[in-house]
């Protein structure tokens, strides 16, 4: 079971049972409660967009002792098999709990967060394992502002869980929840996609772009779908029904999108975008069938809020993110903060500093225009809005100008990204070991912060590269992850470390 700042996970009927989800459930139920009535504020009843019903919205408002009205959990899933038993374990949880659950149904992890900040509720659960393989799932917990659980709220909330039915709070029969359903969360979530700034949809609508969309049976199908085709794209789909039985391995990297990428070529398709099942990461291909590489997603959308726009202001990102973000930050006179692995780390740091935009180098981005957390939604009408731009400039020839050609308007590096099972691995032991190894070598940098990143810059001739060591918040794994302006030299430098590791000390 990985229990972290990123939720729960585990795999169905070993490590993840109907006790597993009940107690960690309850723990959040009561954790809202708490924080709910340590900060209370007048509640307020307004109609619920989906269907007319009333739903209580009270962001920080009064418990259902304070005037009988009932705290609000927004409650949706990807499409994995095993989510409807979830999700009647956790509707019955949060009823036993005093909730009013509005089910949006399967959904998008970002519409969920989005929902949950517009309504002003109490907070929301996700049934997801985000790229996980189909023989997991898990939970996602989002607090009142629409951003996943903080550390110290994720803290609180496990230290309930370990305390069990005790320090639970659960609701007598006078004052039960309820359970209604909400049917436009997405649209809702596409219409505040669209209404922000950076987007001109006339212009998107303009090129007519075909696009190749692959949502591996998860929950962005009808979503993207949608999006794109209010957005004047041509569709062809593929893993597009929600199903949940994944048609390859979920997580959108190059070594499971070969048939996108043969699909976007044999269609003559402008651009393909994958998703994974839950919709909150964003890779793209280039018309040649050549994935752009899941770090030019945060990077193309830094460029055209920075430069298209001309928005200044400070850009956060993650330590395992690419350099690209940061020269073209460094290119507008912009700073860059660099944060542990994990959305809610950026999270945080973006609203500390008030960031323009943010988010992961794994195909996330984070706009607060929308809401500060990862959203494939946002990541492909920025895309598609600055593709418009790149052709329009271009005059009439513009339409001969692709994908590829707007990539290589950004700086060009080369990551590499590994693993292998931390299973027998002392990963504390060998970021000391690799900490004194290189601590003390001239042009060296080290970050503690998330396990161990070295970057190593050569006095000489400048020419820099970083590898970044941690182990994975959502598996069981050692990442290793490092970049150079050349494949061959990030490649090697990875292997190195990752070849140290398997062996130990």
């Amino acid at each position: 079971l990985m229990v972290s700042i990123s939720g729960v996970r585990g795999i169905v009927g070993e490590s993840l049972t109907p006790n597993v989800i009940l107690k960690y459930v309850s723990a959040f139920a009561t954790l809202q409660l708490h924080s709910r009535t340590t900060t209370s504020t007048p509640s307020t009843t307004t109609p619920s967009q989906s269907s007319g019903v009333s739903v209580s919205v009270s962001g920080s408002g009064s418990g259902s002792g304070s005037g009988g009205e009932l705290p609000v959990l927004i409650l949706g899933r990807d499409s994995r098999v095993s989510g409807p038993w979830l999700l009647r374990l956790v509707v019955g949880a949060c009823m036993a709990a005093g909730y009013r659950v509005v089910d949006v149904g399967i959904v998008p992890t970002p519409t969920v967060q989005y929902i949950v900040e517009q309504r002003k509720a109490d907070g929301g659960i996700i049934i997801t394992s985000s790229h996980n393989p189909i023989q997991w799932n898990g939970l996602k917990f989002v607090d009142r502002d629409g951003c996943f659980l903080a550390p110290d709220r994720c803290a609180e909330m496990f230290a309930l869980a370990d305390k069990g039915d005790a320090a639970f709070s659960f609701a007598p029969y006078t004052a039960m929840g309820s359970i209604e359903e909400c049917a436009t969360a997405g649209q809702e979530h596409i219409d505040g996609t669209l209404k922000t700034p950076y987007i001109d949809a006339k212009l998107i609508r303009k090129h007519k772009f075909k696009v190749c969309l692959d949502s591996v049976n998860g929950a962005g199908g009808p979503i993207m779908t949608a999006l794109l085709e209010q957005l004047g794209c041509e569709v062809v789909g593929m893993n597009i029904e929600p199903t949940g039985v994944f048609a390859h391995t979920p997580e959108p990297v190059p070594a499971n999108l070969g048939d996108l990428c043969k699909a976007v070529v044999e269609h003559k398709a402008d651009l393909g975008i994958a998703v994974d099942p839950d919709v909150d990461r964003c890779v793209l291909i280039d018309e040649q069938g050549r994935p752009l590489g899941e770090e030019y997603t945060l990077g193309l959308a830094v460029q055209l809020v920075l430069g298209e726009f001309g928005k200044r202001g400070v850009v956060c990102k993650n330590l395992s993110s690419s350099r690209v973000v940061d020269d073209i930050a460094a290119k507008y006179g912009c700073t860059v903060y660099a944060t542990p692995v994990g959305e809610i780390h950026v999270a945080k740091k973006m609203l500390e500093v008030g960031a323009v935009i943010g988010g992961e180098g794994n195909g996330g981005v984070m706009l607060p225009d929308v809401h500060v957390g990862r959203d494939a939604l946002v990541a492909a009408s920025l895309t598609l809005q600055h593709f418009a731009i790149f052709r329009d400039r271009i005059g009439e020839s513009g339409s001969n100008k692709q994908i590829s050609d707007l990539k290589a308007t950004l700086p060009q590096y080369q990551i590499v990204k590994l693993s292998c099972p931390v299973v027998g691995i002392d990963m504390d032991a060998m970021f000391v070991y690799f900490k004194n190894q290189y601590g003390s070598q001239p042009g060296v940098t080290l970050n503690e912060s998330d396990g161990l990143r070295i970057d190593i810059k050569d006095p000489q001739t400048g020419a820099g590269k970083w590898v970044h060591l941690r182990k994975s918040n959502t598996e069981p794994i050692v990442r290793v992850i490092g970049e150079a302006v050349n494949a061959d030299v990030a490649t090697e430098f990875c292997h190195l470390f990752m070849d140290q590791i398997k062996k130990g000390l």
